[in-house]
């Protein structure tokens, strides 16, 4: 069998100036599938045949319709061609057509190709040449400028082995598109082969895939695995970027399968009806308005969209201008795919370009912030580690998982890995190692600068307190997620510090207390703990020390000096100690049973201080009640 090589040459000119029998000569294959086709001589859909290289190489040739009428279906197949054939009959010369393909041609990106000058044998040579001359007047300016100009007749056999073999040379120079990517393919064609089931044709436009992986028709909830593949005719393993693709997808019930519809190796792929898009108006057009309904094509999808310029009130003929596409119902799309858009009255190609965007918010326009992001979208559609920068930062504080930045990318698990591992390892990007969530650098900061304002303020009411309770930082504005990383990556550069309890110690921050209040404090403590297991209530703290002890009292608290129990008993920290040593050892003696009879004879102390005290065990997850008995939670 011979080897694909994976590029689309395609057809383009008007109707009847011979694309059809040029595929025919070129492959031996008529192009033409439908019977109404056949009957009328006129090509309405695209027709596939593969072209046989010298040295067993293959390549795919879309033969596309000439009518106005049938454009939609030259849309279609015009998204995929790497190499493009230009047809003009020498003795029509230029028509609408053949400028509107063109057209389409040059917004869709296609570089290169050849004319095919047909049907000089019905011409003379004065003729000829005013073909060849309007042909080169054509291609000014434009995608084809200075292509070679082949006359030729299918009928006489004149100049098609050099068209042929030229066009051989030039298709084994064009390097095939990249197959990076999850696996995607617009739906051409459905049909039904017994005792295989569906079959979905198409041209895959990213990825490879396999027989026996798992496809999904993104947005029908159906999914099948490949029972098999082929390709120009044969039985394959595995289909590609640039292969004309049928895939045997047993599952899939075609009830549901419009042309249009989108198979995805992605699970989480999901359809929009919003795009953004940098666009070029066509030179002979009127501007392309605020607002005005067009027809959107998509691969092989066609909608009624209304599209909404954004860095200008309209976009003038043979300009470019960013906007943002409306869909009227929903398309499957990427960042980087073309798009082109069809005015509707008259029906006419307006405009083209590439996606930049995919879903979000309603944009206002001659926003300055909206522009400098569309802009920054356009000149990262190339650079994948800014792509995802991008990504990230405009999902905000609440981050994006990988599968969705996988999804809205394109992306393989593999291909994720390898450009997200080097930016969360240079912070470029912030991972979250509990839920994997990423987040960018400047929500990471705005988030540092939101926790350290908090902190200020915590310790402006609270002078002589040493930490903050991290709950202070949970409001309706924060996100847990964000907050978490923000605070990791805090404490990796030394600035805090999480503590039992839930608080933060702010390491920057001074001792809040003098040397002689934090002799105060010692004879505080070994007050507290003299009084053992029968503590003193607080209000003896201040008779003791006086009001300005309740400020050191707080500091002792955060630092663990000092427990309070209820009713506001106060136990010095080894006193407290002491105290729970006694109930892990009554609850080691009854099999984990706390016997507070038993417990209340080893302390010598009362009910009145012990019922707080097991109660705030409780509290703390020491202990826990069941039923009439109270048991311990840890050893």
């Amino acid at each position: 069998m011979s080897e694909i090589h994976p590029i689309i040459v395609g057809t383009a000119g008007h109707v009847d100036h011979g694309k059809s029998s040029l595929v025919r000569a070129l492959t031996g294959i008529d192009p033409d599938r439908w019977e109404e086709e056949k009957k009328r001589g006129l090509t309405i859909d695209l027709g596939f045949a593969p072209l046989e290289l010298s040295g067993g190489l293959r390549v795919g040739l879309i033969d596309v319709p000439g009518h106005e009428r049938f454009l939609k279906n030259m849309v279609a197949g015009a998204t995929s061609i790497d190499l493009a054939i230009l047809v003009v009959a020498a003795d029509d010369a230029v028509m609408p057509q053949t400028r509107e393909h063109l057209d389409i041609l040059d917004l869709l990106g296609v570089e290169r190709g050849l004319v095919a000058l047909t049907k000089v044998d019905l011409v003379d040579e004065e003729t000829l040449e005013l073909a060849h001359e309007d042909v080169r007047e054509l291609l000014q300016g434009r995608c084809l400028e200075g292509a070679e100009i082949h006359p030729l007749s299918t009928i006489t056999g004149e100049g098609v082995a050099a068209f042929a073999k030229r066009l051989e040379e030039m298709a084994r120079d064009v390097s095939p598109r990249s197959h990076a990517g999850s696996f995607r393919m617009p739906v051409q064609r459905k049909f039904s082969v017994k005792g295989f089931g569906s079959v979905l044709t198409g041209i895959p436009v990213a990825g490879e895939i396999h027989v026996g992986d798992e496809l999904y028709l993104v947005g029908k909830r159906q999914k099948s695995r490949i029972r098999g593949i082929q390709a120009y005719g044969s039985k394959v393993e595995k289909a590609r970027t640039g292969h004309s693709t049928a895939l045997n997808l047993p599952d899939i019930d075609l009830s549901q399968v419009e042309r249009g519809d989108v198979l995805s190796a992605s699970a989480d792929l999901e359809p929009t009806y919003r795009i953004e898009a940098e666009l070029r108006v066509v030179k002979d057009m009127l501007p392309l308005k605020y607002g005005e309904e067009v027809h959107l094509h998509l691969g092989t999808k066609e909608a009624m969209a209304r599209v909404f310029p954004l860095d200008q009130a309209e976009i003038l003929p043979g300009q470019t201008g960013l906007a943002q596409v409306h869909v009227l119902g929903e398309v499957v799309t990427l960042s980087g795919d073309f798009l082109l858009l069809r005015r509707l009255n008259p029906p006419r190609t307006l405009a083209g370009g590439r996606v930049i965007g995919v879903g979000g918010r309603r944009l206002r326009r001659l926003r300055e912030e909206v522009v400098e992001r569309l802009q920054a979208k356009e000149q990262a559609l190339d650079l994948p580690e800014e792509r995802v920068r991008l990504l990230v930062e405009e999902a905000g504080a609440h981050g994006v998982s990988i599968e969705d930045c996988r999804a809205k990318l394109g992306w393989t698990e593999e291909e994720m890995t390898v450009i997200l591992e080097p930016m969360v390892g240079d912070k470029k990007l912030f991972q979250d190692p509990r839920t994997r969530r990423l987040f960018s650098d400047r929500s990471v900061r705005l988030e540092q600068e939101r926790i350290a304002k908090m902190l200020g303020g915590w310790f402006r009411k609270h002078p002589t307190s040493t930490t903050c309770p991290i709950s202070r930082f949970r409001n309706e504005k924060a996100v847990e997620d964000l907050l978490q990383m923000a605070l990791l990556e805090l404490e990796a550069q030394g600035r805090v510090a999480s503590e039992a309890g839930g608080r933060i110690r702010d390491l920057t921050r001074q001792d809040p207390l003098s040397a002689a209040q934090r002799k105060q404090t010692a004879g505080i403590r070994n007050w507290l703990d003299e009084a053992g297991f029968r503590p003193h209530a607080k209000k003896e703290l201040q008779e003791t020390y006086g009001k300005d002890s309740s400020l050191l009292l707080e500091c002792m608290l955060e630092e663990g000096q000092a427990v309070e129990t209820g009713d506001g008993f106060l136990w010095g920290a080894e006193s407290f100690a002491r105290a729970l040593a006694l109930v892990e050892g009554v609850c080691s003696e009854h099999e984990g049973v706390l016997d507070i009879p038993t417990l209340r004879d080893r302390m010598q102390t009362s009910r009145k201080f012990l019922i707080p005290f097991l109660e705030h065990l409780d509290r703390l997850g020491v202990t826990a009640r069941k039923g009439d008995r109270r048991i311990l939670r840890r050893k």
